[in-house]
């Protein structure tokens, strides 16, 4: 497909052959066809210049530099250690998404516009100067008319035109990409796909703020975490307001004694394991700067954009996992880990059980607090992905999530142990299996399942009839067809043959016209003879061409 770029992809193009250019990436260039995009000068410079090796450091610098889209691309990719290396993914984790805020009178025309309603008539105080600004958009603190304290988050305007540009850019250079190195380590395309789903929903704030919705009726009774409160009424797909709250952040430890860190971690824990193995919706980026610790000692969370969810059957899978690393069964937990990833048709499925159980055997015999979640998660997609397994996009986001939350507690509290305080909620899960009304629940989805497939036996069975009858004409049809194919090919060896024996008597006949006496209408008779069984030959053979046109 013709690529035929705007003036405004034209110059972002320009901007990305820079700075592959400015790191010494020669070779990309002329791969991604962006050396057109330099001037001269540093076309031919490209030539003679080296290339520098990509490494995760170089990649943190490459999406730093191209800010925006590719910022949020890094933050995704980060997430995302069945797409690309978790080497990777850690140095892409360190992406911080700060940018220039746009005016305060920027954001009144979009919050006006959006709402429909004066500035005046929607909140009794609004401050035009951010608190927080990003590439997608920026927080204004304000009042509602009622004197409740909100916090504004409005988009960045031109946004959406922006990401539309850079996303169709990314797939051409995906495409370029695949064609020339495949993707026997990662699928471009595939991550490009991915990243566009994230970003239409991250630019959509309406879906932001049902998530917030439901956690927060998720915690509403909870005694130790918060959840602010949206205020729909504020709310559109470029407007979000919900509740202000107050608190320290994580990210500077210092501002907390190590007795408190201790309590916070365990609370931290224990509301994502919650999230996993009770409301089967979690924060999927629970990272320190989405954490604020308010006077009260509750824990607030923040920033809703990436949120997992785990069905039924994917949680009875986790928690299978998590229950044989508690009991240290690596036959259980190998069981489970093939069981949460998707094999295509023909994989070796005694192969992949072998690998797993191979890489899953270091936690044999090792000690609860030695089991770090974080390696056993990451070992696991890795063996996925050399597998060519596809993972489920959201027992990735929960394995990232687990191994955000281990690193956290790493810091916080060095000494705790992840796998003992996720204890209490396997057990509650083994419990609950053993629930009646869980039973009775697990008997009737099976029931369920067999009578949706009973009652799909006569339309199957119908379509199989249909395809065999279909098989059986195309059959008799190919049968046909191959004799009609054998005639055809009797006949044209037979005209050949003919054709050659025609040919060979013109050349006999004219080889000996030499060496006779013997004349008929002043042509020797024997070549004249071989001149004409030659001539019926060949008018035998027209003659029959010409029929087989006219069928």
């Amino acid at each position: 497909m013709m690529f035929w770029p705007s003036k405004e992809e034209t110059e972002r193009l320009r901007q990305i052959a820079h700075v592959l250019f400015e790191h010494q990436l020669g070779h990309y260039l002329g791969a991604l066809k962006l050396r057109r995009r330099l001037p001269f000068g540093k076309r031919i410079r490209t030539g003679k210049a080296g290339t520098m090796e990509m490494t995760p450091q170089l990649a943190l610098k490459i999406f730093e530099d191209l800010g925006g889209t590719f910022i949020k691309l890094g933050q995704l990719l980060s997430l995302r250690p069945d797409l690309i290396p978790v080497e990777y993914c850690n140095e892409l984790s360190r992406l911080q998404d700060k940018v220039k805020p746009f005016s305060g009178r920027e954001a009144v025309d979009i919050i006006e516009k959006d709402l429909k309603h004066p500035l005046k008539s929607l909140f009794r105080e609004f401050d035009e100067v951010p608190v927080a600004a990003a590439s997608m958009g920026q927080v204004h603190l304000a009042r509602l008319k009622d004197g409740t304290r909100v916090a504004v988050k409005v988009q960045r305007p031109g946004v959406q035109r922006a990401v539309k540009i850079d996303i169709k850019i990314l797939y051409r250079i995906a495409g370029l990409a695949k064609r020339r190195y495949g993707d026997s380590v990662i699928d471009p395309i595939g991550i490009v796909r991915e990243f566009e789903r994230y970003t239409e929903n991250e630019l959509n704030y309406l879906k932001e703020a049902h998530n917030i919705d439901v956690f927060h009726r998720n915690f509403a009774k909870s005694q130790t975490i918060v959840i602010p409160k949206v205020f729909w009424s504020h709310t559109t797909g470029r407007v979000l307001t919900m509740e202000f709250i107050t608190g320290k952040r994580l990210t500077d430890l210092s501002k907390f004694r190590p007795a408190e860190r201790k309590a916070m971690i365990r609370r931290i824990i224990e509301a994502e394991l919650e999230q996993m193995f009770v409301h089967g919706v979690f924060h999927a980026d629970p990272h320190p700067g989405n954490f604020l610790v308010k006077r009260d000692g509750k824990i607030a969370l923040l920033d809703f954009g990436i949120v997992g969810r785990m069905d039924y059957v994917m949680k009875e899978h986790v928690a299978d996992f998590f229950m044989s690393m508690v009991n240290r069964d690596v036959d259980g937990m190998v069981d489970a880990a093939v069981k949460l990833g998707v094999t295509g048709e023909g994989a070796d499925i005694d192969r992949i059980r072998s690998d797993v159980h191979e890489r899953l055997s270091a936690y044999y015999g090792a000690s609860l607090e030695k089991i770090r979640m974080s390696s056993a998660f990451n070992d696991l997609i890795k063996l996925f992905r050399q597998n060519s397994i596809r993972v489920l996009p959201n027992f990735v986001l929960l394995a990232k999530a687990t191994v955000t939350i281990e690193g956290l507690a790493s810091k916080m509290d060095p000494k705790m142990d992840f796998v003992e305080v996720a204890r209490p909620f396997v057990k509650r899960m083994a419990r609950e299996r053993l629930d009646p009304r869980r039973i009775a629940e697990r008997a009737r989805r099976k029931v369920d399942a067999m009578l949706e497939f009973a009652g799909s036996i006569p339309r199957k069975t119908s379509a199989l009839i249909a395809n065999l009858h279909d098989t059986d004409r195309d059959l008799r049809r190919i049968d046909k067809d191959i004799s009609a194919l054998t005639v055809e090919i009797d006949r044209s060896s037979n005209r050949v043959t003919l054709g050659f024996l025609a040919g060979t008597l013109f050349i006999a006949s004219t080889i000996l016209l030499p060496f006779q006496t013997l004349k008929v209408l002043g042509v020797p008779a024997l070549s004249f003879l071989g001149y004409v069984i030659a001539l019926v030959i060949t008018v035998s053979i027209f003659f029959s061409m010409l029929g087989e046109k006219k069928i």
